[in-house]
């Protein structure tokens, strides 16, 4: 019989043998091989317990056991035949209790599950280069950080969430359904994250890790598909927030990541020797660290000032020396002095401009690769032309300049 029904015979499971059998002179055996498939007899299968799979960690905690489950599953199917039962194989309760409900329940998969099973279809083969930073982080979000999802629910709903949200963004095709989507895994991805903070390990300290890699592309990505604001420069400071946010986990596991695969996530680092700007932005630069040292007064604040020139300068040289590469627009938000962003918040025009600068960084992405950039670089330059005096309009003229390319200029 195991010959009828590996050769796609129609096995009519007589014994001592079969007729298909009989007819092809064929010895038939379900013992002469192991078969591929557990064959299970009704009588066989066990009433499953009310909660067979019940967790044994908080709501809150994700399944870190996932391995353990995987290993026993497969040792049922690698257990041989029973000599006194050689037609069947004998489940264990866990196989039983997933036949079991399998057969009591509804066949085929409900609206949810085949939400989330394209969602993660789409990520794996076209979202996750999306996301990814450089060239070198392709594989860790394709393969790595998918498998770590299945650990960790607050990371699987992140990556189904930029997963919905690409899908938004880059087709037309249920776009107000797979906005809704994005919303809902991004909501239920925060609840189970904020916990995890209080303990970071080096055991989570990679998903979470992850995790604050996805919160910065939602965050970009999101205004695109519901309303972009008329006036960006809130919104913007917000998210260079989170930015520095999501650096501060990187700082309490940094030894971790850099001696893992996540080491290709981490800050880029610019070429040595370093690349030599381009005229046009030596010039744009050096205008601004001159008008600091003319107008800003206090001492502590020109520093501050003169440390975000040079990170936009570092920032610059990274845009030249890695074209297209997302990781550019990372150093200039995590290493901002914090007395720079809050004289952002209050709108001074120093610092605005300063500002604009980073956002000639964001058009370039804009241009060459992501599309959760779209907009950001050239309407917070614009936003900051229009609030800044006209006597600062000179130091802001190549941004402005920049913001009206239709190619990069990196």
């Amino acid at each position: 019989m195991l010959r009828a029904a590996t050769a796609v015979f129609n096995c009519d499971e007589q014994k001592p043998s079969c007729v298909k059998c009989q007819r092809a002179g064929l010895h038939c055996s379900f013992r002469n091989g192991e078969p591929s498939i557990i064959f299970v007899h009704a009588s066989k299968l066990q009433q499953p317990s009310e909660q067979p799979f019940q967790s044994q960690k908080s709501p809150e905690t994700d399944r870190k056991d996932s391995s353990a489950n995987g290993a026993s599953l497969n040792s049922a199917t690698d257990t041989p035949p029973s000599e006194q039962q050689s037609w069947s194989t004998a489940p264990s309760p866990k196989v039983s209790a997933i036949i079991h409900s399998a057969c009591r329940d509804e066949p085929g998969f409900v609206g949810e599950e085949r939400d989330n099973l394209r969602l993660m279809h789409h990520f794996t083969v076209s979202a996750h280069r999306a996301i990814a930073p450089s060239q070198g982080a392709v594989a860790v979000w394709r393969e790595l950080i998918p498998q770590l999802a299945f650990e960790y629910d607050f990371l699987l709903h992140g990556i189904l969430a930029v997963s919905a949200l690409h899908l938004a963004l880059t087709s037309q095709v249920d776009k107000l359904a797979n906005s809704a989507l994005a919303l809902r895994h991004y909501t239920a991805a925060l609840a189970l994250f904020r916990p995890h903070l209080d303990s970071i390990t080096s055991s989570n300290i990679y998903p979470l890790f992850a995790f604050s890699c996805v919160v910065p592309v939602y965050i970009f990505g999101y205004p695109h598909v519901s309303q972009f604001p008329t006036n960006p420069l809130p919104e913007m400071l917000d998210m260079i927030s989170v930015m520095r946010g999501c650096a501060d986990i990187v700082m309490s596991g940094f030894e971790w990541l850099d001696s893992s695969p996540f080491k290709h996530l981490l800050l880029p680092k610019p070429n040595d020797p370093p690349r030599a700007l381009a005229t046009e932005i030596e010039h744009a630069l050096t205008g601004l660290q001159e008008r600091n040292h003319q107008t800003t007064t206090r001492p502590a604040l020109r520093d501050a000032y003169d440390t975000a020139i040079e990170t936009l300068w570092e920032s610059f040289k990274l845009a030249g020396d890695m074209r297209g590469e997302k990781s550019t627009a990372l150093p200039f938000p995590v290493k901002l002095p914090a007395e720079v962003l809050m004289m952002m918040r209050e709108g001074d025009p120093m610092a605005l401009i300063i500002l604009a600068h980073y956002g000639v960084i964001l058009h370039w992405l804009d241009l060459d690769t992501a599309p959760w950039m779209k907009r950001w670089g050239s309407t917070t330059i614009n936003a900051v032309s229009e609030t800044v005096g006209d006597d600062w309009h000179e130091y802001i003229a190549w941004a402005v300049q920049e913001s009206k390319k239709t190619t990069s200029g990196a």
